[in-house]
């Protein structure tokens, strides 16, 4: 059960990842661009905190989420081997 609730989490932690990279940042009322392709043209300097910032957070939440679904593999991977090994 736990392994299921690990990788659950750990999947959801990566979709939140990917939708926080692809969704636009806006700073001051101008689009500059997502963390995968920010905008040609705009003064970097209004975008840098923001695309830094967002970054983090992606990094954040796609390392936590394969580190569960990880956890998690190595929990069924444990549990399949004291099955298989007391029967």
């Amino acid at each position: 059960m736990l392994s299921k609730v690990l990788g659950a989490v750990g999947a959801v932690l990566l979709i939140v990842g990917v939708v926080l990279a692809i969704r636009p940042v806006h700073a001051g009322g101008d689009g500059c661009g997502s963390v995968f392709q920010p905008d040609k043209g705009i003064t970097p300097m209004q975008c840098d905190a923001r695309l830094s910032s967002r970054g983090t957070l992606v990094t954040g939440f796609g390392v936590g989420g394969v580190a569960l679904l990880a956890t998690a593999l190595t929990f069924a991977a444990i549990r399949d081997r004291r099955t298989s090994v007391a029967s």
